[in-house]
């Protein structure tokens, strides 16, 4: 069960765009591991085998949810949050560091660091601001972690 509570702020702006920013970044992102290799890479690196039809369903799919999700916003900051925590475990795990134990660039690390980062991080800080919960965060948090690692795994499981 999610932990959801209304954020009632009496200012007239809030940090609710940050979920629109990681929303198109996810679009970003997808662009940048498609025409820098990601498919060949994860092949090598991690044992997935993508093909282009997966790898873009699967994708599409993550950039409607997370602008469905941004649309929601602090009304359900537990959905709205799930993006920006599955981002920021996707930048840290699947290309920072792949990047420095491998001494050579993931694809999708750009904008993992110049978008994913500061923009799903910046979620979560004018999460708190604006009044969000922290149990609604932490739960978020746990649920993007485990998305994203399911994701992973679950595209490793239907790998020849």
């Amino acid at each position: 069960m999610l932990v959801e509570a209304t954020v009632a702020t009496s200012r007239k702006h809030t940090s609710e765009w940050t979920l629109w920013v990681v929303a198109v970044s996810c679009a970003l992102h997808v662009a940048e591991e498609y025409f820098t290799g990601w498919q060949p890479w994860a092949r090598e690196t991690l044992g997935i085998v993508m093909p282009t039809a997966r790898f873009l369903f699967m994708n599409v799919i993550l950039v409607v949810a997370a602008l469905v999700f941004a649309s929601i916003g602090w009304k359900r900051p537990t959905l709205s949050l799930i993006i920006p925590a599955a981002t920021l475990v996707n930048a840290v795990f699947f290309h920072i560091l792949p990047t420095i134990v491998q001494g050579r660039v993931s694809p999708g690390v750009y904008t993992a660091v110049m978008l994913y980062l500061p923009f799903s991080t910046g979620a979560f800080v004018g999460a708190r601001r604006d009044g969000v919960p922290g149990r609604a965060m932490a739960v978020a948090s746990v649920v993007g972690a485990l998305m994203m690692t399911g994701v992973v795994l679950t595209a490793r499981w239907l790998s020849p």
